[in-house]
């Protein structure tokens, strides 16, 4: 067939919904938890209304950027088909973003359409990017009793989204997500983790972000009812899990938070879960033998990968298989490399970049071909994070690779000061940062959030060194009421580094 044939899907994501609103259309799609709720008829019809709002936008660039700001709800997650449905490419905009922030969104995709609601019209309405912007009131958009649309025709080369990075490591890029790449995705996904039209699905966090909003569309496509939460609320996240809901993703901190309320409430059972997904970083072993505690019907599982990357590493955790730091085998259709920083391959058991060429790779950066080519190797996209692959075939996280410290010649990984320090009962949390230092090049530093203000540095430091090697042991010692956080729960390094230090109080 030569070199030039692809496979071209009939289908799309959003005519997928078209279709489970002919099957069943009075089933419950999309419910917001003290909230609004859509059948998939009403679902369907609501994304052809702002579909057909959405008929002007203008071409810049080749692309019909449409920016996306909402409160997690309904319209969140139609937005995304009713750009498909519309030929245009949808920028969700996080909305915890400073104004600054957001303009930069826009002024960096090419946004000058934006689809809002309340609370973040007035917001949007006070945003002063370079190229004037619309805003199309999505409230204002009346969902009608009857739609004529058939069949959608989509191009599945065209972007279906930009998500800009999440930034842990600070200046966010725009990666291009292709119709039929993320079509492809998210039926993997639903085969991988089981998200079938039985289950009621928790959205517990923001829908702007790759993860959650994502699965907001696995679950329409798969004709799934979605529970969504306006806002994380663990009470309210702990009733919902003990009463309806059977398949959830929780990221670690949430995951903690529940437990909590768990404990709290004598450890009742919650029987109803079917389905537990851990992502966004490494859950603790203590965390899952609670969890698989807590919830005794459900399959509790963890998951690993990175905006670029998507969903790469998968494992169901069983007691006699939770180990530190696992996040278990690549999926099918992920080929993982360890990398040496001179690209070659690393054996098993040696540290390096994991690396991935997935059946469904990011099509790139958007107007970044410089930061495009250093995000690959070969066709493999690299990660930022350095791992291992064991001898049994699954990787293990050891660090994001500008987390790593060179302390006097020595290199310390940050997560694994922090697991020590996650252990002193007097610590909330802490993170681990490498602060410049003219004797050591750089210190090792732990800025933690004490449990009372009697920690003293000098306690912690030997916490440390009774379980560390001397030269792991922090150097300084900066105590915070919180750590900085993304909306995916990731500690901000990056924030961290950028404060001013304080001066060293020990030896």
């Amino acid at each position: 067939m030569g070199d030039a044939a692809r496979i071209v899907l009939q289908q799309s994501i959003v005519d997928q919904l078209r279709l489970n609103a002919e099957t069943f259309p009075d089933r419950s799609a999309i419910e917001v938890i003290g909230g609004p709720s859509v059948t998939y008829s009403e679902a369907w019809r609501r994304v052809v209304a702002i579909a057909d709002a959405l008929a002007a936008v203008p071409h810049r660039g080749g692309l019909r950027m449409v920016a996306t700001l909402f409160p997690n709800g309904v319209d969140a997650a139609l937005s995304f088909m009713a750009c498909q449905l519309a030929g245009c490419t949808a920028v969700p905009v996080n909305n915890r973003l400073a104004p600054t922030e957001m303009e930069y969104v826009l002024d960096d995709s090419g946004a000058v359409t934006v689809l809002s609601a309340a609370p973040y019209l007035d917001v949007v309405e006070g945003l002063r990017p370079r190229a004037p912007v619309s805003v199309i009131d999505c409230d204002a958009i009346e969902t009608p009793g009857g739609v004529d649309a058939g069949p959608v025709r989509v191009d599945g080369d065209a972007p279906l989204l930009v998500g800009y990075t999440s930034g842990t490591t600070g200046f966010p890029k725009g990666a291009l997500y292709g119709n039929d790449s993320m079509y492809l995705q998210f039926i993997r996904w639903g085969w991988q983790f089981g998200l079938t039209e039985r289950h009621t699905l928790l959205t517990a966090g923001p829908m702007f972000h790759n993860s959650f909003g994502g699965l907001s569309l696995l679950s329409l496509m798969a004709g799934a009812t979605n529970r969504v939460m306006v806002a994380w609320d663990p009470e309210v996240a702990h009733r919902e899990l003990e009463a309806r809901i059977t398949w959830s993703l929780l990221v670690p901190s949430m995951v903690s938070a529940v437990l909590e309320r768990w404990k709290s409430k004598g450890r009742a059972e919650l029987p109803s879960l079917r389905f537990l997904l851990s992502s966004a970083a490494p859950i603790s072993a203590g965390l899952l033998a609670d969890a698989i505690s807590a919830f005794p019907n459900a399959t509790i599982a963890e998951a690993y990968g990175w905006s670029e990357g998507g969903w790469v590493t998968f494992e169901v955790k069983t007691p006699e298989t939770l180990t530190a730091q696992c996040v278990g085998w690549p999926v099918p259709g992920a080929e993982i490399q360890i990398l040496r920083d001179d690209r070659t391959r690393c054996a098993a058991g040696e540290r390096g970049e994991i690396a991935v060429k997935n059946l469904t790779p990011f099509l790139g950066y958007l107007n970044k071909p410089a930061e495009t080519a250093a995000a690959h190797h070969r066709d493999f996209v690299l990660s930022g994070d350095l791992g291992i692959q064991g001898e049994d075939g699954r990787i293990y996280l050891v660090d994001r690779k500008k987390d790593m410290i060179i302390t006097g010649g020595e290199n310390v990984y940050s997560v694994e000061v922090e697991r020590v320090l996650a252990g002193h009962p007097g610590i909330l949390e802490a993170a681990v940062i490498g602060r410049p230092d003219p004797r050591w090049g750089e210190a090792v530093t732990a800025v933690v959030a004490a449990a009372s203000p009697e920690l003293s540095e000098p306690e912690v430091r030997d916490f440390c060194r009774r379980r560390l090697a001397g030269y792991k042991v922090p150097k300084r010692v900066e105590f915070v009421s919180e750590l900085p956080r993304n909306s995916m729960g990731k500690v901000q390094k990056f924030v961290l580094r950028e404060r001013g230090a304080p001066a060293p109080t020990g030896p």
